[in-house]
Parts: C-alpha cells; sequence; structure tokens
C-alpha cells in the first residue's frame, strides 16, 4: 500500500510541494497518482477538460488563463473531441507562451477573463471567436448553437454579435460571421444542429428549429426538431434516450399518433444514419416535401429576397 500523503497537499498539486513536504520521488510515481502533465500529480484522474484544467492550475502563471476550445467547454458549451485532449491557456505578455506536454499555448495583448471553479478562464463569446482558429465552419456553428442552446444558454445571439464586431478587421471575422448567419437559437444537440445543415446543404429549405406544433384546434401537440410548417413535414433526431427509457418511449408512440392524426409526416433520424444512409434520409425528406407542395425554384426565390 503507498504511503498517505501529507494532508496539507491538495488533490493536485505540484510535485515540487510534494517534495518539499516530505513526499518521495518513489511515491509520487506510483500509479495511485496520475501525472497529467509534467511536475503535476493528482490524485484523481484527469479524463476530461474540467479535471484536466483543475489539475493544471498550479501551473498557472501570472497573466495566464483558459482560452479557445478549453474555455468554451469549462463555460458549458461544445468543443470537438480532438480539442478535448490538450488545453488552451494565453498568456498576456510580459508572460510568455505556454508550453509542454498537453497545452496549446497562445497569446493575447488583454482579456475579458472570469472565475470558474477558482480558475481564469475568458469569457465564453470571446471563447468562440478565438476558437475559429481551431474550428472549421461547420464546427463553428455547431458550437455557437451549444452556446444558444434552448435550456440553460450560455449566451444570446447579441453577446455572441457584439463580440464579433469587436473583432472588424481581423483575421476570421468573415467566418465569424457567416458562422453567426448559420446559428440558430433554441437548439437541443450537436445532433440536431448536424442534421440541419445536412439538410442545408442538400438544398432542402429552412426548418424552424424546436418550433411549437398544435393542432387545428389550437391544441399543444409536441415540440418538433426540425419543423417545414407550410408542408407539415417535420424531421426527429432520435438519440440514445429515445430507445434506453421507456417513459420516453411511450411518450414518443403517443406523440406520433397525434402528430399522425393532424397530418403532420414525421421522418425520424438517428445515429444510425451516417454517409450513403444520410444522403438517403436526406433524399426521402425531399421527396417528401415535394409531394406535399414544396418546391426548390420558389424556396431558392423567397431566399434571396430574404437576402436582398
Amino acid at each position: 500500500m503507498p504511503s498517505v500523503l501529507p494532508p496539507e497537499l491538495p488533490d493536485r498539486f505540484l510535485v515540487g510541494w510534494a517534495i518539499d513536504a516530505g513526499v518521495t520521488r518513489r511515491r509520487l510515481r506510483h500509479p495511485s497518482l496520475a501525472a497529467p502533465f509534467y511536475g503535476i500529480r493528482s490524485r484523481e484522474a484527469a479524463d476530461d477538460v474540467r479535471a484536466l484544467a483543475l489539475s493544471y492550475r498550479p501551473k498557472l502563471r501570472s497573466g495566464e488563463h483558459f482560452s479557445h476550445a478549453t474555455a468554451l467547454v469549462l463555460a458549458g458549451g461544445w468543443a470537438p473531441d480532438r480539442l478535448q485532449l490538450a488545453l488552451d491557456v494565453t498568456a498576456i505578455p510580459p508572460t510568455v507562451r505556454a508550453r509542454g506536454a498537453g497545452v496549446r499555448g497562445h497569446r493575447s495583448q488583454t482579456a475579458h477573463v472570469r472565475f470558474v471553479d477558482g480558475m481564469p478562464v475568458v469569457d465564453p463569446a470571446a471563447a468562440w471567436c478565438q476558437a475559429a482558429s481551431l474550428l472549421s465552419d461547420r464546427e463553428l456553428v455547431v458550437a455557437a448553437d451549444a452556446l444558444l442552446r434552448r435550456h440553460n444558454p450560455v449566451l444570446t445571439v447579441g453577446a455572441l454579435e457584439a463580440e464579433v464586431a469587436d473583432r472588424d478587421g481581423s483575421r476570421d471575422v468573415r467566418r465569424l460571421r457567416r458562422a453567426l448567419e448559420l446559428a440558430e437559437p433554441g437548439t437541443d444537440s450537436v445532433a440536431e444542429t448536424l442534421l440541419r445543415l445536412d439538410a442545408r446543404d442538400a438544398g432542402l429549405p429552412p426548418f424552424q428549429v424546436n418550433a411549437e406544433i398544435r393542432d387545428a384546434r389550437g391544441r399543444f401537440l409536441a415540440y418538433g426538431d426540425l419543423v417545414h410548417a407550410p408542408t407539415k413535414v417535420l424531421l426527429e433526431y432520435d438519440g440514445q434516450q429515445h430507445r434506453l427509457d421507456d417513459r420516453q418511449y411511450s411518450r414518443d408512440v403517443d406523440r406520433l399518433d397525434d402528430l399522425a392524426t393532424a397530418g403532420w409526416r414525421v421522418i425520424r433520424v438517428n445515429r444510425s444514419h451516417r454517409g450513403a444512409a444520410r444522403l438517403g434520409i436526406l433524399e426521402r425528406v425531399r421527396t417528401t416535401l415535394i409531394e406535399r407542395g414544396w418546391r426548390a425554384e420558389t424556396s431558392q426565390m423567397v431566399a434571396g429576397r430574404q437576402r436582398k
């Protein structure tokens, strides 16, 4: 059994602190301690961004804070898995850029920093703009939607617009503006956003996000993931909870019956619809829309007038 660590050591600590407290280097190499970064030991595994950031906190120098994709996740937003394996740390001069395994170092002249779990983290609107250097165009839209989500949103559209306006003339400002044009407040998941973007890329008409659906008497029937009211076509993304939760499954059955009675055509999509299957389901949506009166030419004309 490993020896007990001195009680004055926190759960995550610098190796130097432990040595000063009399802990041997052999004890610090014991597998009961995680070593997420050089010179850091943790009593807990650092298996997500928050745990990694808490582990790195003892190494933060004056003038450093978490930023970019790391700050998005710490704010409750989204970043792709590939960016969650390392931390974004920004230094304000004269502090030099952070270096080392597991860290993406950045520099900035100024920053609006707040504290999350005692850690200095850049404001989420600024983090979204910073993350443009790391994210694809599509990922920028997904990250914006996650901040503007329906339940417990992190930000408003106005906050993102104001931050982008402050970056007029910067390298990524055009991409940020375009992503904001495509972002939709009120989404529920990354999967919903990707489905909406796929439908748009396939040339389908705009869909309302999580819109209320009512019957002819005004009785509430459901919130629809992606709603095309003129043709009464509804796209629903079924996540795992729809399959694994018995109560959710029962509600879905009743809900689908009500929608069918009211004349709605529901097309369900799940994670199996990828690649060729995704293209196939979108083609089915197109056929259904046309059968119910949608015409691509008319939709494009309306979209063109709206852009003007």
